[in-house]
């Protein structure tokens, strides 16, 4: 009600014809602030912008679940927070298996196997009610940590996989300011779709919450089409993946 949708409209087109207009001052300047050649690289575009798409719908799950377990369900924050704390011990979990897994899949199939993964383990939130045993929901978040970190640590790798090193510099802070944004907009949306269900109601129930996990479920998935331009070259180096093919050969 702060902002009106005039007002939000008149902003989100004044941002586009910004970056219109700074895409063609960066074409004629030496050393642009924000080096949009970065975008050339295939690898590169894919895992900041495919990924960072499959990152807003997986980064709005912890902020759904921890308002669904005090508001929906009537938890205390501090029972909330240890739940959905867990999270992050799946996440240090994956982080030795994941070199594993690019060297036997390579990063085309991990990163679109766990964002539909991911997207799957987001609509499953919607099973949770007030009488699930705070042990399997802590077991749930636990391994929707891990398929969370997948996402997220394969597609920063795959990032800067194949850039020159006269790029890397300018490569860390734009995908830097890119996962931030993601994490923002995940918020944003999720509580925007939070609020388009509950509508008027003050406090959202345990039902529309699960509607808002269902519907932001869906944004992992738009990632998947990205994912496929990648080549089985794209990132080789880092993960060590070969196909069978290539081995054979």
């Amino acid at each position: 009600p702060i902002i009106s949708p005039l007002a939000t409209m008149l902003v989100l087109a004044a941002s586009v014809l910004l970056l219109f207009a700074f895409s063609r001052y960066a074409r004629r300047v030496a050393a642009p602030a924000v080096d949009l050649t970065l975008f050339r690289f295939r690898s590169f575009w894919i895992g900041t912008l495919a990924g960072g798409l499959c990152r807003i719908g997986l980064n709005g799950a912890p902020f759904l679940l921890s308002l669904m377990l005090q508001v929906g369900f009537g938890m205390s924050p501090v029972t909330s927070g240890s739940l959905t704390f867990v999270g992050s011990f799946g996440a240090l979990l994956m982080r030795p298996l994941l070199s594993f897994f690019l060297r036997r899949f390579g990063f085309k199939a991990v990163l679109s196997g766990s964002a539909v993964v991911g997207s799957v383990a987001v609509a499953g939130f919607a099973l949770l009610d007030a009488d699930t045993p705070h042990w399997l929901i802590g077991l749930y978040v636990f391994c929707f940590g891990i398929v969370r970190s997948a996402q997220f640590m394969s597609s920063n790798t795959l990032s800067y996989a194949d850039l020159p090193a006269e790029k890397l510099s300018r490569a860390t802070s734009l995908g830097g300011v890119l996962q931030q944004l993601s994490v923002s907009l995940g918020v944003s949306i999720a509580a925007m779709v939070l609020g388009l269900v509950s509508g008027e109601v003050h406090a959202p129930t345990a039902s529309q919450f699960h509607w808002a996990f269902l519907l932001t479920a869906v944004i992992p998935l738009l990632s998947i089409p990205g994912f496929f331009f990648l080549h089985p070259e794209d990132g080789q180096q880092v993960s060590g993946h070969r196909r069978k093919a290539e081995v054979q050969g």
